[in-house]
């Protein structure tokens, strides 16, 4: 396991390197997500003015209550690309339901993987998973996919 470069940057580095992501994420999102383009209408907000991590105050918080009412509207992909769904527990009211790609997955996976090279962890050592890995626990599918 080793932490990706740009994990070591400077914190100027890091920035740059989130705000070129901040503009892809937004080119594809505003493209695919009829949630977010009616958003953005509905509000005045130009995807051009948003720039930097601090633009991103320009944009409307997306709460628990928006994630149920538009569900089906924050899906990017066509169903086909689906590949697993999971829910939360419901603990607090009722389970809200996400929709996954293989590409979501992989970006869980190397979220743990930085976060076990972090530790100092390598492909040597054996961990004991004392969390579930069913679909109400999303973080227990990134610990099983890497």
């Amino acid at each position: 396991m080793s932490i990706p470069v740009i994990e070591k940057g400077t914190q100027q580095e890091i920035k740059l390197f989130q705000e070129k992501k901040l503009k892809d994420l937004l080119t594809y999102t505003l493209s695919h997500s009829t949630y977010y383009k009616n958003l953005f209408k509905a509000n005045g907000i130009d995807a051009n003015s948003i720039n930097t991590i601090e633009d991103l105050a320009k944009v409307p918080v997306t709460t628990k209550d928006d994630l149920y009412k538009f569900n089906k509207d924050f899906i990017c992909v066509s169903p086909n690309k689906i590949i697993d769904y999971v829910t939360t527990s419901g603990t607090l009211g009722d389970p809200l339901t996400f929709a996954l790609t293989n590409n979501d997955l992989e970006r869980l996976a190397y979220n743990e993987n930085i976060s076990l090279a972090c530790t100092g962890a390598t492909s040597d050592d054996v961990f004991q998973l004392m969390t579930t890995l069913d679909r109400r626990f999303m973080a227990g599918l990134a610990y099983f996919w890497e």
